[in-house]
Formats: C-alpha cells, sequence, structure tokens
C-alpha cells in the first residue's frame, strides 16, 4: 500500500518530487523514519512513499530523487514463507533507466540488503550486503558509537563534526567493481575503521549514471535522536538535487 504525503505542483517551478521506498524487515522503522526525514526537510520538497515493488512501479513519475530505505531479501521467506518474490525485468528496467538518466539516489542504512537475488539491482546501487550465510557482511551490536567526521570540503559534510549515536555499524560490504565511492565519516569496530558515510559519481555499469550517497546510520527511531542525523540528510539532499 502506498502512502503520499504530498504531490508535485503542476507548474513549471514545481518543488522536487523525492521518491521514498519503505517496508521490509519490522526491525527498521523506515516508514516512520521516512516521515521524520521529510519534517527535518520541510516543504521545500514534494514526496511519495511507496512499498516493496510498488515503488518501482512509480518511476515513471519522474521523481527527481530515489531514497531507498525498505528491506526486502529473500531470507525473508525463511520465517514468512511467500513474504517475498523477486523483482521482475520490468522493475530492474525502471531503476536501471532512472540511473541512466543521470538523477540521483540516496542509499539508508539496511536498504543496501535488498533484493539480493537481483544482480541488476545489486549492480545499480553500487554497495551491496552479502547474504552468503559465511559471515562476510554482518553488523555489531546495538550500542553507542563515536563516529568520527574529519573536516572536509564535501557539502555533505557541512557543519558535521564528530557524533555519537545508539546504533549497529555494518561491515564486510560488497562494493562493485565499477563503482568508486569516496568516505567521509567512519566509526571503529574491532579494530576495522567502518564508513558510515559514502559519496559517489558515475559507474555502477550504467554510461550517465549520477550521484550516490549511502548513509549506513539509521537502525532505528533512536538512531535519529542524533542531531547530526538531521544536519547529515539535509546536506545530502542538497546535494544530490544541485
Amino acid at each position: 500500500m502506498s502512502t503520499e504525503y504530498s504531490k508535485p505542483s503542476s507548474t513549471s517551478t514545481r518543488r522536487p518530487l523525492i521518491a521514498f521506498h519503505v517496508g521490509g524487515n519490522p526491525c527498521h522503522p523506515v516508514a516512520d523514519q521516512a516521515r521524520v526525514i521529510q519534517a527535518w526537510l520541510g516543504d521545500s520538497y514534494d514526496y511519495s512513499t511507496y512499498e516493496d515493488k510498488e515503488f518501482f512501479d512509480h518511476l515513471q513519475d519522474e521523481p527527481d530523487l530515489l531514497v531507498l530505505m525498505g528491506l526486502f531479501c529473500t531470507r525473508q521467506n525463511a520465517h514468512i514463507p511467500g513474504s517475498y518474490t523477486p523483482l521482475e525485468p520490468r522493475h530492474e528496467e525502471a531503476l536501471g533507466a532512472y540511473v541512466a538518466s543521470g538523477r540521483p539516489l540516496l542509499l539508508h542504512h539496511g536498504a543496501i540488503a535488498s533484493y539480493d537475488d537481483s544482480e541488476v539491482f545489486k549492480r545499480l546501487i553500487g554497495i551491496n550486503w552479502i547474504w552468503d550465510g559465511e559471515g562476510h557482511t554482518t553488523h555489531s551490536p546495538l550500542g553507542d558509537y563515536l563516529v568520527s567526521a574529519p573536516l572536509s570540503a564535501h557539502p555533505v559534510m557541512q557543519d558535521v563534526v564528530d557524533y555519537t549515536l545508539f546504533d549497529e555499524l555494518y561491515y564486510n560490504l560488497h562494493i562493485q567493481p565499477s563503482f568508486k565511492p569516496v568516505a567521509h565519516a567512519w566509526a571503529e569496530w574491532e579494530g576495522q575503521r567502518l564508513p558510515m558515510v559514502l559519496t559517489g559519481e558515475g559507474g555502477r555499469g550504467v554510461p550517465g549514471a549520477g550521484k550516490l550517497i549511502y548513509l549506513a546510520n539509521g537502525h532505528d527511531l533512536q538512531a535519529f535522536e542524533c542531531p547530526a542525523m538531521a544536519q547529515l540528510w539535509g546536506n545530502s539532499v542538497r546535494w544530490l538535487l544541485s
């Protein structure tokens, strides 16, 4: 079921339309998080929100920015048979056409684990959780973590300094060979320096691919209580739409 929080203006000076992909694993309350993000961003933008594959059916509505937040993966069927169905070729084609248009993509937390049986989806988003059953990609326990945000000239880090939040940290992620992101903030776990904010442009096997940001932080609403999250989301959206 879809929820549309506001509709784009019909005038030529309409506000940018941001489409949110939500739903999936209930441990990530992404629909509630999307509402918080929209409140942070305010009325400078229009918003639409869709669950699972319905999201891809609305890419023809020409959103200016896609925000992938939902988590839908083959593992769901181990707990609730029939709760997951693969992307169809038309869904993959719709996302591919969006990326090829040069419009931007924002990935949030668990979205990188979605649609793990679609090599097309994984390539197009550039950063993936690997469900191999061998601990390739995993996460730290929930807890308080310090995120180091060194001084940076990149717009996504404007007015962001070191911050602490209650979260889980993903590590051993897979980066698609054609995608070359740059890390701007890190957290440490068991001797590893884990990237929390990644930006990149192009690659992903698609000529004309545009900007992409991955914001790794944000397991639940408690993580969103950290003031730096609002600043990062605002910065990210402004840079992606600039």
